[in-house]
């Protein structure tokens, strides 16, 4: 019990003996989490929202005016059987003319005095990876009932490339974190164990060992790193919030419905901090038994 009371009684020292040093080393962990925390959950959210918008990419396929119903029905059922179809849906000449004449209403008065329905059967080829897009696409052109196959392709790369560009943003605001955090922890520890140096000669002489001197200097740590990660809460919280409005911004035809586990991201923040920071921390730490 005594030896726990001095520990922290040690700590608190040391606390107030270095309160400008653990001011400024919290306000750069706050930093460090609050960066890699909003990269995460915009990087959360980013994801999902791509994958949602992935999935409106199809290829449209138009139909020669002059196929049959029995013609277009055998190219559909070829179609499903490509490699990389998921999903194949026919849109008849009269649901063609319905759905333009509710984006042109302006125009039905003139399609009411032709002869003859002039729009084509189509159909919407969802495909399992958009990456196939292109092959899938010249092989449904190949087909002899085919008029014409488009594929927004464009749409298509910007996703990939936005999506690794955030994959690499991620990995290196991780490491930039990572390097931050190792070494503030050695610059805190370091600082330490330079001001109780004459402290900690005479428990040596008296016979302490290793634990006794070094878990107060471990506990400062530990405070500065909590304080730090309690601080962040608040910012990312606001984040999680603005996140949508950013997603908006980079995929306005997305879906943004998607939710980020924050109990368990700020759970593993916590965990991430007090592992690097004592990882940083060990090597002045040594220091200790060498005095």
């Amino acid at each position: 019990m005594f030896r726990l009371f001095y520990m922290l009684r040690q700590s608190l020292l040391l606390l107030n003996r270095s309160k400008k040093v653990i001011f400024v080393s919290v306000v750069f962990l706050t930093i460090g989490f609050v960066t890699i925390g909003s990269i995460y959950i915009v990087g959360k959210r980013f994801f999902q929202s791509s994958l949602s918008l992935k999935n409106k990419v199809t290829i449209t396929v138009f139909f020669k005016t002059s196929d049959s119903y029995d013609d277009v029905s055998k190219t559909i059922d070829e179609i499903r059987a490509i490699d990389g179809v998921k999903n194949v849906s026919l849109i008849t000449k009269e649901e063609g003319k319905e759905n333009f004449i509710k984006l042109f209403p302006q125009y039905a008065p003139l399609l009411e005095t032709l002869n003859e329905n002039p729009f084509p059967y189509t159909a919407k080829v969802e495909i399992s990876d958009i990456s196939m897009g292109n092959s899938i696409k010249s092989l449904i052109a190949s087909f002899p009932t085919v008029d014409s196959v488009i594929f927004s392709e464009e749409m298509a790369k910007k996703i990939n490339n936005l999506t690794k560009v955030a994959w690499l943003l991620f990995i290196f605001v991780f490491v930039v974190v990572i390097a931050e955090f190792v070494f503030i922890s050695q610059s805190i520890m370091s600082f330490l164990v330079d001001l109780r140096h004459t402290e900690i000669k005479v428990l040596k002489l008296i016979g302490a060992d290793n634990a006794f001197i070094e878990i107060p200097f471990v506990l400062v740590v530990v405070f500065a790193v909590f304080v730090s990660w309690a601080l962040s809460l608040y910012f990312l919280k606001k984040i999680d919030f603005w996140s949508i409005d950013i997603i908006k911004g980079l995929l306005p035809f997305a879906d943004y419905n998607f939710s980020v586990n924050t109990a368990k991201l700020f759970a593993e923040l916590f965990g991430f901090g007090i592992v690097v920071c004592l990882i940083g921390a060990i090597i002045p730490l040594r220091r200790v038994s060498r005095v």
